[in-house]
């Protein structure tokens, strides 16, 4: 298990980055991604989504779709909506993560 910690978590324009204190690997995705869906209550996962260096994890958050995205080959992490009314609750998303 994954023993990093978040430092950042950044509203875009239609995203929101995550930054990590430590660099991570394709085996932490799933305890970074418990990490920062342990500050959201009531989420359902839908789909887990496993390439080669990148993962994807469907999720629904108060009636609203989104992805948490891994790219273990940049070290980056970032949400974004699914569609553009879930992208227009990425504000709500950031508030409720950072709370």
């Amino acid at each position: 298990m994954s023993k990093n910690q978040i430092t950042l978590i950044a509203k875009q324009d239609d995203y929101l980055t995550v930054q990590f204190k430590n660099n991570w690997f394709q085996e932490d995705v799933e305890s970074l991604a418990d990490l920062l869906f342990k500050r959201l209550t009531l989420i359902e996962i839908q789909e887990n989504i496993l390439g080669a260096d990148r993962e994807n994890i469907r999720f629904s958050w108060s009636n609203h779709y989104f992805i948490l995205n891994f790219d273990c080959y940049s070290q980056s992490c970032w949400f974004e909506g699914q569609d553009q009314l879930s992208t227009s609750y990425l504000t709500a998303l950031h508030s409720a993560i950072n709370g």
